[in-house]
């Protein structure tokens, strides 16, 4: 995630998301007394949930203001999953030499997006 922050975000951003490392570590000791690393998994998913309530309800105002550093974790998360070989081809429907090109391909519900 870092590489990707130190080589395409803005200088800003950069600064909120290395912020946000520790402010991570510093919500993770203020709920559980423990860093992030050391919590259990209830314990993650417990600030983790807090954190993505706090994103929303700080995206929903914040203008101008750079995003808040959970959301840039959270999109980085997903973007690393989502082009690794695993989330290309097991969450989503992957053609390694796709044929025509088909604007319009009928969507079903709860089928696998494509890669």
């Amino acid at each position: 995630m870092t590489v990707i922050v130190d080589d395409c975000y803005e200088a800003k951003d950069q600064k909120v998301f290395k912020e946000g490392i520790t402010q991570l570590d510093a919500a993770c000791k203020k709920m559980h007394g423990t860093d992030f690393l050391q919590a259990s998994a209830p314990q993650r998913l417990s600030l983790l949930l807090a954190l993505d309530k706090e994103a929303k309800d700080y995206q929903a105002n914040k203008g101008d203001l750079p995003s808040h550093y959970f959301t840039m974790m959270k999109q980085l998360a997903f973007f690393g999953y989502f082009t690794s070989e695993v989330g290309a081809t097991k969450a989503m429907r992957y053609v390694a030499a796709p044929g025509r090109f088909e604007g319009s391909v009928p969507y079903k519900k709860g089928d696998k997006s494509w890669a």
